[in-house]
């Protein structure tokens, strides 16, 4: 149930990312847009991904529930950084993790930006 709305809103974000990035009114414009965009959802998913994990694994009860949606949003690029151990992760994987958000980001809006100017003018 939940993963068809969770496509839903990855669709209805990228075609307002297209929409968005379309509008720019020239090639410089576009790539710093892309930036900007990139690296603020970027570090926004790496806060709430990083939040949402360590609240996981240090707290019980209703908190559960909300971190764990939290720490979801670090979907795909959490599965790069190893396997899950038993423990608490060390303070450096949040560091990683972070990176790799911010990374995959850029990355993803950065084709979104690449689909835009290579499309008709």
């Amino acid at each position: 149930m939940v993963l068809p709305a969770v496509l839903v809103v990855v669709a209805v974000a990228i075609v307002v990312l297209y929409w968005h990035l379309r509008k720019q009114p020239d090639r410089r414009s576009l790539w710093r847009t892309t930036i900007r965009i990139g690296v603020g959802v970027g570090i926004a998913r790496a806060g709430l991904a990083s939040l949402g994990w360590y609240v996981v694994e240090r707290t019980g009860g209703p908190l559960q529930i909300p971190a764990y949606v939290l720490s979801l949003t670090a979907l795909p690029e959490a599965a790069i950084l190893g396997e899950r151990r038993v423990t608490s992760v060390p303070p450096e994987f949040y560091v990683f993790l972070s990176l790799a958000l911010v990374a995959g980001t850029m990355v993803f809006v950065g084709l979104v930006a690449l689909v835009v100017e290579m499309g008709p003018q």
